[in-house]
């Protein structure tokens, strides 16, 4: 493990990283001159000492860092209007500003108006309008109502199938049974608590009708089609990845996938379910984790030339495992299509979202 300490006068910044073969601390010290740094090495070379300090995202000696206090106040509405209009946004509708700022929020709707600002400026470029930032946050809101739609089914028909395989070869508690998993060392007892916390929390019927009936399993040990029903997307994600390969395959035969697909597939939908979820800004994300391309036809880069870590691919993930659901696949995305075309309307709204010209007419996305 590598430790960097960061001491500004009374404030301490600890970073780690882990799994390096050599130790290091070095510490980083603001004076009044620009940063300094000493470094104390066991067995390091210059070259491994700079490549810490690179991963830790200091650049001790390429460039001078100042770190401050934070003293920015809190703005009235009317501040922040004014805030915008000096830094030359344009306003047409102040009332219909006012209600956004009150009832959506400056820090917010600065995620949809990033797209207009100068390069490394506070300022915005000519022709920037709060009413495009409004529109688009708008677009990004319907967005992610229509993601959210299309996880749901998905959820659901993974647990159903997710279910059925595993009760039906380890029986109603075989999950209770760390041999009917593949998850290593600690990962088992880690993953069955949070489940249990999960049906403890639970207000579901079918949870206190067991816990008001049965001694045996003790609550909060349950059926697995019980637990299912109350697990997160995430606890149900680690569920099919600890699976044995033969229940993988079944489940994800059902879901028309290779079973390393679907692993990753339902691992990236749990993350874009979660962001849905806290209502944050989805259509330009990167989204921390990269979808898989499976080795059938038109999915390969050369052919789908699409960023995986990017919403558009992650719409036609959705769009090809809404296929093994009991949804209408066609429906949503001719939805899905009408909502991009009336929202995609420059070039840098096309690239941020992760697609190119010609997306609508892609054997991925028509099919």
């Amino acid at each position: 493990m590598a430790e960097f300490k960061l001491d500004f006068s009374q404030s301490v910044f600890r970073t780690s990283i882990y799994n390096h073969p050599k130790l290091h601390t070095i510490t980083c010290r603001q004076e009044a001159e620009p940063l300094k740094c000493t470094q104390h090495t066991r067995h390091a070379s210059d070259a491994l000492v700079r490549d810490m300090l690179k991963l830790a995202g200091f650049f001790c000696s390429q460039m001078s860092v100042r770190m401050t206090h934070y003293r920015k106040p809190p703005l009235s509405i009317q501040a922040q209007l004014d805030q915008l209009q000096q830094r030359g946004l344009a306003i047409g509708d102040v009332a219909n500003a006012n209600r956004y700022l009150q009832r959506v929020g400056y820090y917010r709707l600065m995620g949809y108006l990033y797209t207009q600002r100068i390069p490394g400026s506070d300022h915005f470029r000519d022709q920037a309008t709060f009413e495009d930032a409004v529109s688009l946050y708008e677009f990004d809101r319907v967005l992610r109502d229509l993601v959210m739609e299309a996880v749901g089914h998905i959820e659901v028909a993974t647990r159903t199938v997710l279910t059925y395989h595993f009760a039906h070869a380890y029986g109603s508690f075989g999950h209770l049974e760390p041999r009917n998993l593949t998850f290593a060392g600690q990962e088992y007892a880690d993953w069955l608590g949070g489940v249990e916390s999960e049906v403890t929390r639970s207000r579901e019927a079918f949870i206190r009708h067991y816990k008001e009936k049965y001694v045996s399993p003790a609550f909060p040990r349950v059926p697995i089609w019980m637990a299912t029903e109350v697990m997160s997307l995430g606890s149900l994600s680690r569920f099919y990845k600890a699976l044995h390969s033969r229940e993988q395959k079944a489940v994800a035969g059902e879901m028309q996938l290779a079973a390393p697909v679907f692993a990753n597939w339902l691992h990236v939908t749990s993350v874009v379910r979660n962001v849905v979820a806290h209502h944050s800004r989805l259509w330009n994300k990167e989204l921390g984790v990269s979808a898989v391309r499976p080795r059938s036809a038109g999915w390969s880069e050369r052919e789908a030339p699409y960023a995986p870590n990017r919403c558009f691919f992650l719409l036609l993930l959705l769009r090809r495992l809404l296929e093994a659901t009991t949804a209408d696949s066609m429906d949503w995305r001719e939805r899905v299509d009408v909502h991009l075309s009336a929202g995609l309307t420059t070039e840098v709204r096309t690239k941020s979202i992760g697609a190119a010209a010609g997306w609508q007419d892609h054997r991925l996305w028509r099919g």
